[in-house]
């Protein structure tokens, strides 16, 4: 994972701190732009379509099954016969998996993908048909960002 150049880092805030900073994050109004804006600044070899699901999975989705996923935590402390929903969970692994996913494959942008281009032509060469799509079809999932977290 790439390590952010800034040195802040959420647990060097306090709580209040870190409220705040939620809090702006939530407010802005033109934050799929902003977001995008960023991780073009970020990932300027990243295809538009990756940075376009990057932003899918963290500013435009990912931050509403965070949210969800905290508010079902306070249901329960509210009342613990509430049953913390596993949908809820599960739905932001998901963002967080593919944004982890994602951020593998935008730190390396074009050349992440050239390399599998190359193993898909040794493949072809050696007649390995079943591995070829095999690939083909682990390059579709990543780019599209639609891949489920693995079994822990």
């Amino acid at each position: 994972m790439q390590q952010s150049q800034d040195a802040n880092t959420p647990k060097q805030f306090s709580r209040e701190q870190r409220w705040e900073i939620v809090q702006t994050l939530l407010q802005r109004s033109n934050l799929s732009s902003e977001a995008k804006q960023a991780f073009h600044q970020a990932y300027p070899n990243a295809p538009e379509e990756m940075l376009k699901t990057a932003v899918f999975h963290t500013y435009v989705d990912g931050i509403g099954a965070a949210i969800d996923w905290l508010v079902d935590l306070e249901l329960f402390l509210r009342e613990p016969s509430h049953e913390l929903d596993m949908g809820v969970a599960y739905h932001l692994l998901y963002h967080l998996y593919n944004w982890y996913q994602f951020n593998v494959l935008l730190a390396d942008g074009k050349a992440a993908v050239l390399e599998r281009l190359k193993e898909i032509k040794e493949l072809a060469s050696d007649g390995d048909i079943e591995a070829i799509l095999s690939t083909v079809e682990q390059l579709e999932s990543m780019f599209e960002g639609s891949q489920n977290y693995p079994s822990f």
